[in-house]
């Protein structure tokens, strides 16, 4: 069976030459959704971790390299969208306490993950993330909001079935597994 390997809950800064670059704003966060938890009456708890991929690509071959990212993989810092993850985490707890509409799209890898779609400066951002129970003590306790990748992309939505995300995160909850799967 394949270990699961999360993202971190806080990134160190980040040296790019001369400069350096603070990713304090990625720390992890918690946020609730009331009254949308499992019991009736109950709030949804979601614990918020962003990896390394919203501020860098996976480098080329022969490109220099600028960081590891949680799978040992070869990143590579991509300026415009460390400029945008200065805004994600304000823009994720917008979305889950507005309970905003998201929608499964598959990964070049194949896997299954939840889209945000979100427009800045003319310019239209995906914001990739899955869902992971938190288990504490046998009891599952609520979601951890999984950000996977963030990076410009149009996506044709003509077709695409939209769901809240409490859909989903209680999904999770219910099937004590990823989300999508």
């Amino acid at each position: 069976m394949n270990q699961i390997v999360k993202a971190p809950l806080s990134h160190d800064a980040l040296v790019v030459g001369a400069d350096s670059y603070d990713l304090q704003h990625l720390k992890g966060f918690s946020v609730s959704m009331p009254g949308k938890g499992i019991k009736s009456g109950s709030d949804l708890s979601f614990v918020v971790a962003f990896s390394s991929h919203v501020y860098s690509e996976r480098s080329k071959h022969g490109e220099t390299h600028h960081l590891l990212d949680h799978h040992g993989i070869r990143r590579t810092f991509d300026l415009d969208r460390y400029v945008m993850s200065k805004n994600l985490p304000r823009k994720i707890r917008d979305e889950i306490c507005s309970d905003a509409l998201t929608f499964i799209s598959r990964s070049y890898g194949g896997d299954h993950n939840l889209i945000i779609l979100d427009e800045d400066n003319g310019k239209t951002w995906t914001i990739v993330f899955c869902f992971y129970p938190i288990e504490i003590k046998g009891t599952i306790e609520g979601v951890r909001m999984e950000i996977l990748s963030l990076h410009p992309k149009e996506i044709h939505q003509n077709k695409v079935k939209r769901k809240n995300i409490s859909y989903f995160a209680r999904k999770c909850l219910f099937d004590e597994a990823r989300t999508p799967s």
